[in-house]
């Protein structure tokens, strides 16, 4: 049986990149003896190229990767396929997982993957091979040709991840992306985060698999390890990047990992860190294995905002510590900010831009927020009324919430300033000779 896994990232203001939850899935899927392949849309596409592509390959089932700013593409290239082919169309991913309701509503969607896709995907095609019953795979809402809708509770997390198989990149042109983005290839080592963001999906997600496992789960070094290598085997690329939530939170998992990492491989890479979880011995220790940028996460620059709002419990001082701690041991700083926020005001923006030149990064990230549906701020703002505007396909155009504390003209105009202040710091490090290490900019 064949599955065509479809991947849209139109408007995004992102590069084309590797989408790694298809990689596992397609993974996984092969190794159960089912063929895959990947069309990778990211742009508005010719109807008949699109049914042109579906029809050579054929495929069995259809599954989309759905993330919020995408849905209103999705629906639009589901409906397209459905005037053709009779192929079920699954859809998973974030709005999936958080608004199935919404997402199996779709007249041209037939089954919906909330939360972890691998072995609930397996399950679907295993059943359609034999014949069998489609209404009671856990984690699978499926929609009858009558319209009634079954929907099926999570299972289990999967507790080991080294037990699964390396992620597909063979199903696309892995090479050529490498060889276009500074930021592939992509490893993830765990799944999960510790923390309780308020404006991130984790939450939500921890939400709908309490009880079902413990949420947070690293692979064992030695594994990520083992990926590395079989990378290396197949790609050439010169630097690596590594997409956990929170790289290095967990200190004797870093100590080994480093340990092995040194021993065999030269690639310089970066990952995300939280500022709270960071110190200099640990730095130092990451930075002689080859880590050169550190991804972190200011998000606000108004301690308010930042604690009681977005509940990112770390003050600036020690925002300023864990990059000054960084700097010193010789890694790069890329700082995260998103602007926006229930309670935004200028002031506040300034308030952000102000930290961010007193910690001096060599990249400023600045996006707008955007509530996520299963989050608690989207919460708040459906109950204060706040969404106004339709989702846009990514978190750099514009905002879809009317607030009481900034005006729609203010916002956009003070995010142009943030925009403008990250070129200024990039710049000046230029000037200085610095070269920006791991960076699509």
């Amino acid at each position: 049986m064949r599955v065509l896994f479809v991947y849209v990232n139109i408007e995004s203001h992102s590069l084309k990149h590797f989408p790694q939850g298809i990689g596992i899935l397609s993974a996984v899927l092969k190794k159960n003896g089912y063929k895959t392949d990947m069309l990778y849309i990211d742009d508005h596409i010719n109807d008949d190229i699109l049914l042109s592509y579906i029809g050579n390959y054929n495929p069995h089932l259809i599954a989309f990767s759905v993330v919020t700013a995408q849905w209103q593409f999705v629906q639009k290239f589901a409906a397209v396929i459905k005037t053709k082919f009779k192929a079920p169309i699954l859809c998973g991913g974030a709005h999936p997982t958080f608004d199935p309701e919404d997402t199996i509503s779709d007249p041209s969607v037939n089954m919906v993957c909330v939360g972890e896709g691998e072995y609930p995907l397996l399950d679907v095609l295993d059943r359609m091979k034999n014949g069998g019953d489609l209404s009671s795979i856990p984690n699978i809402w499926v929609k009858n040709d009558e319209g009634q809708v079954f929907k099926n509770p999570v299972r289990e997390l999967i507790a080991d991840l080294d037990s699964l198989p390396f992620t597909d990149r063979s199903i696309m042109d892995y090479q050529d992306v490498i060889n276009k983005s500074n930021t592939e290839p992509v490893i993830m080592s765990s799944r999960g985060c510790p923390y309780n963001c308020t404006f991130c999906s984790n939450s939500a997600i921890k939400a709908l698999y309490r009880g079902k496992g413990r949420y947070v789960r690293q692979r064992s070094p030695e594994n990520v390890i083992a990926e590395i290598r079989a990378m290396r085997e197949k790609y050439e690329f010169n630097t690596l990047n590594f997409y956990d939530e929170c790289f290095g939170y967990n200190k004797a998992w870093i100590k080994r990992f480093c340990e092995l990492y040194k021993a065999e491989f030269r690639y310089p890479f970066g990952c995300f860190i939280r500022a709270e979880a960071s110190d200099a011995e640990t730095f130092e220790m990451m930075a002689d294995a080859g880590l050169s940028l550190i991804y972190l996460g200011v998000e606000s620059g108004n301690e308010h905002l930042r604690k009681n709002v977005m509940n990112r419990k770390v003050d600036d001082s020690r925002i300023i510590k864990a990059c000054r701690e960084a700097q010193a041991a010789g890694i790069q700083v890329w700082t995260f900010n998103i602007v926006g926020i229930p309670g935004e005001t200028v002031e506040t923006i300034d308030e952000a831009m102000n930290l961010n030149r007193l910690i001096n990064p060599h990249f400023v990230s600045v996006s707008i927020f955007q509530p996520l549906a299963g989050t608690k701020l989207y919460d708040v703002c459906v109950e204060n009324n706040y969404i106004q505007r339709d989702y846009k396909g990514s978190f750099y155009d514009d905002t879809v919430l009317t607030l009481p504390t900034i005006t729609h003209e203010d916002l956009l105009k003070k995010y142009k300033e943030f925009q403008a202040l990250s070129m200024e710091i990039r710049l000046a490090h230029e000037a200085k000779g610095d070269k920006i290490f791991l960076a699509d900019i």
